[in-house]
């Protein structure tokens, strides 16, 4: 039993704690950027704020995401994507696929003003402890135009396993 008790302990003593605490990142809307009046393929971005509150590295690795302004369906992203996210916070910006019944004088509405919008998706993530997906939801008024503003609503992650 000593032995046994002896080889745990050095065990746990050599495993980096890191790899035993783990907590899920948090993802929030930092902005949406409409650029109707642009000749872009994907005029609709949306930028994400990533949290990693871990000491080590984790990798996003699937992205899905969608956008409703003023409770109207916007656009869509569904991508595999790697990118690494080290301690701290990333900003990761997301073109949007436009809904097919979306088009550009819906979206040259959402040029300038206050309008509602309505982001929710799911995130991938490779860590140290396997595949984790995070849903996150937001719901908020956001200023478009020349003085655009960050959302006014904090984020209502949910952490499904």
């Amino acid at each position: 039993m000593p032995r046994v008790l002896g080889w745990l302990v050095g065990a746990l003593g050599c495993t980096p704690l890191g790899v035993w605490v783990y907590e899920d990142p948090r993802v929030t809307v930092s902005r949406v950027r409409v650029a109707a009046d642009s000749q872009t393929s994907r005029p609709v971005l949306v930028a994400l704020d990533v949290r990693n509150p871990n000491d080590y590295v984790v990798s996003a690795t699937r992205v899905e995401l969608q956008l409703l302004l003023d409770d109207t369906p916007i656009g869509r992203f569904d991508e595999d994507r790697s990118v690494s996210l080290p301690k701290g916070t990333a900003e990761v910006a997301v073109p949007l696929v436009i809904d097919r019944g979306t088009g550009a004088s819906r979206l040259l509405a959402f040029n300038s003003g206050v309008h509602r919008f309505s982001v929710q998706g799911r995130a991938t993530f490779a860590t140290p402890v396997g595949k984790r997906k995070v849903r996150f939801v937001q719901v908020g008024e956001m200023t478009f135009g020349p003085q655009a503003s960050p959302p006014s609503a904090p984020a209502a992650p949910d952490s499904s396993r």
